[in-house]
């Protein structure tokens, strides 16, 4: 089954040969992500080849393997939520910047299976492992400078952030929603 027709697909860009190899690669992620999004992990590349409108052959000519594309996604994925974390961080509250961050982040990961998936699959790889490593940075800087502040726990590391995200997706498990309340319990207890 071929999917719906996306945003990205070659009857509203630009033609596949007028584009440079960054821009295939990336109008790829982008109707790759389309793709997984709808029809899951398990779709088969020549359906995303199919999708963007190019041969099964330009798609592993930028992506040699399912894995690898899977990975830059993630990996695009954590670039951006490495910004946003950096943005985030240049508020003049950075414990107001935490909680928006945490909960924003949170409500995204709730409806967004496609990349927990990707880092389940992914997540050995050190160019992934990288990735994460920088996000944790970012992470880490904003907590440091909450603790500057005094609002945040002196032992409070990015461990306790990813907890939190943990912890939110098993609370929307048990009772969908559950993820507002088990965040509000523990960023209580992260701040000082």
């Amino acid at each position: 089954m071929v999917p719906r027709t996306f945003a990205t697909s070659p009857e509203v860009a630009a033609p596949w040969g007028e584009l440079d190899a960054d821009e295939k690669r990336q109008r790829l992620l982008d109707v790759a992500k389309d793709v997984f999004t709808e029809q899951g992990l398990e779709a088969p590349m020549p359906l995303i080849a199919a999708a963007a409108g190019v041969g099964v052959g330009s798609l592993y000519r930028a992506y040699g393997s399912k894995e690898d594309l899977l990975a830059a996604l993630l990996i695009r994925q954590l670039r951006l939520l490495q910004t946003e974390i950096a943005v985030a961080a240049e508020q003049e509250d950075a414990w107001a910047a935490i909680e928006q961050s945490v909960r924003r982040i949170a409500e995204r990961q709730a409806t967004n299976k496609l990349l927990r998936g990707a880092l389940s699959l992914t997540s050995e790889r050190r160019d992934v492992v990288m990735a994460l490593g920088e996000v944790s940075l970012a992470w880490q800087q904003l907590i440091d400078r909450a603790r500057e502040e005094g609002t945040v726990r002196n032992d409070a590391t990015v461990k306790d952030v990813r907890f939190m995200f943990a912890a939110a997706q098993a609370a929307d498990e048990v009772e969908p929603g559950g993820r507002d309340r088990i965040l509000t319990l523990l960023l209580e207890a992260l701040r000082r």
